[in-house]
């Protein structure tokens, strides 16, 4: 059998380091392509062959590695890790071939982070042992930070330093709950073991409830951070705004906090000391998130950052669906990743086209854009129609999914998040009107619509924007499974 989940993540790793020995801008652009295309046909080969109705582990690799500590390279994909690394390897290459004509110093470096960037998000989500695990997930922390360092905008330094710090302390406590659930289980056991699944199924058995509380907020606190929703999301906003396009973009594809919360999160909730507690911080922090973001993001006057505070907002809608906890409003915090994966890329690429050729990305300094760039006013017109949660678009899906289904277990919380929506609607449609509509401002002077290799990759996304909003069930069907057996799981711990 091909063992394909080794391969895609072997292969941007490899590409990657082709890419840094390349010499030419256009010998790195090949190379991150070539990478990045067949890195695309594995997954839409594991995709196709994929058992969307099964909730077990599939495609499942696993050797010994360091069997004095029970640390083993164990793999496997399911239904909630699927649509993740679909959802990386299609936007990948399409952000290549958006970059294709981007003229920049060390090419070669920025190919070849990438690519690193790729092959890292991936690993995280096949992962099944919990040292392999934080392993890549501490090797995504690498490609952001050079990538904001080097190539960001006037405050790079500072950002990419804040990000590093920020994201790195919360590792370090997600760390202690690796640590406490390991040695835990060791000592209920007699046997090491790292395994994903062996340590939460020993987690029930550690006998102190403050122990496995302190233990699943620390695997909280670092999901949370990394997600992030507020009060822990002061580092997005500048890292999103100084980095360059692709940084940005990026840092959208990095789904793993949230694939972290469905993974370890939610399958332990029933068994800590105060279920119901956790589940109301998830619930608030959640519905929090929606409403203050949106607030924070109505308020720029930076249309870039604007975009960033508004990515706070939608990843409230995971945190809130997760608490939900029923299976239909687990499934729409999953689809909101996908989702958001999307139409952030979108954005940020929008965004990225406007600063280059207007030399801005004010809102007031723009206007009248859509008679100069009518191509990218469809493009844009329609992720922001996404975001906002328009129906017939991803944004639609996730959101009513979320909001009907976790009305059931978190009534307050949906009713608060609910004013959110108002606002969401409120900022999109100022800044569409601010930056596309009106009388063209004159003093922008001479400005060029996208190319078309860029028309093509945002062209690609926007209509998979439209497609799954339309036609969910390709990747919803495998996030119900999943959600099912998470479910069915907390079921069995009576909640």
């Amino acid at each position: 059998m091909l063992p394909v989940l080794s391969l895609i993540v072997l292969i941007p790793l490899l590409f990657s380091a082709f890419a840094f020995l390349t010499k030419t801008r256009e010998q790195a652009r090949v190379v991150a392509l070539m990478g990045t295309l067949i890195t695309l046909v594995l997954t839409l080969y594991m995709y196709f062959s994929f058992d969307s109705s099964s909730a077990a582990m599939q495609f499942e690799e696993m050797a010994s590695w360091i069997p004095s500590l029970g640390i083993n390279y164990h793999l496997g994909v399911d239904g909630i890790s699927m649509p993740l690394i679909l959802l990386n390897a299609i936007v990948i290459p399409l952000l290549i071939l958006f970059t294709w004509d981007d003229v920049r110093s060390t090419p070669n470096r920025f190919y070849g982070l990438i690519l690193a960037m790729q092959g890292a998000v991936i690993g995280v989500f096949i992962s099944l042992d919990f040292f392999l695990f934080y392993v890549f997930w501490e090797l995504t922390l690498i490609p952001l930070f050079f990538m904001v360092n080097i190539w960001g905008g006037p405050n790079k330094r500072h950002a990419s330093i804040k990000f590093f710090i920020y994201t790195h302390v919360a590792s370090l406590v997600m760390l202690l709950g690796i640590f406490g659930l390991y040695f835990a289980a060791w000592d209920q056991t007699g046997v090491a073991n790292m395994g994903i699944a062996h340590l939460m199924s020993q987690f029930p058995m550690i006998g102190s409830g403050i122990a496995r509380d302190a233990i699943f907020l620390a695997l909280l606190f670092g999901f949370l951070v990394k997600l992030p929703i507020v009060p822990f999301h002061s580092w997005l906003p500048d890292a999103y705004a100084e980095a360059p396009t692709a940084g940005s973009v990026l840092f959208i594809l990095l789904k793993i906090a949230g694939y972290g919360i469905f993974r370890v999160i939610l399958p332990m909730l029933p068994a800590t000391g105060t279920p119901d507690m956790m589940i109301t911080i998830l619930g608030l922090l959640g519905s929090v998130s929606i409403v203050y973001g949106a607030f924070l993001a109505l308020s720029q006057k930076d249309l870039k950052r604007m975009v960033a505070y508004s990515s706070v907002s939608h990843m409230g809608f995971v945190a809130l669906g997760a608490a939900g906890l029923v299976a239909l409003s687990i499934s729409g915090a999953m689809f909101q990743q996908f989702s958001h994966g999307l139409i952030m890329s979108i954005m940020f690429m929008s965004v990225g086209v406007i600063q280059a050729s207007t030399g801005t990305r004010i809102i007031n300094d723009l206007g009248g854009l859509a008679t100069k760039m009518p191509k990218l006013a469809v493009i844009m017109m329609l992720a922001f129609m996404a975001s906002l949660g328009l129906p017939g678009l991803t944004g639609f899906i996730a959101e009513f999914m979320v909001f009907t289904f976790s009305y059931v277990n978190v009534p307050t919380f949906v009713i608060l998040a609910l004013f959110g929506v108002v606002i969401t609607a409120g900022y999109h449609l100022w800044a569409m009107q601010r930056t596309m509509f009106g009388v063209y401002n004159g003093k922008i002077g001479e400005v060029f619509d996208l190319s078309n290799v860029q028309t093509f990759s945002m062209a690609v996304i926007a209509l998979l924007v439209l497609y799954f909003g339309l036609n969910p069930s390709p990747v919803l069907d495998m996030m119900i499974t999943g959600s099912n057996e998470i479910v069915s799981l907390m079921a069995a711990m009576g909640v």
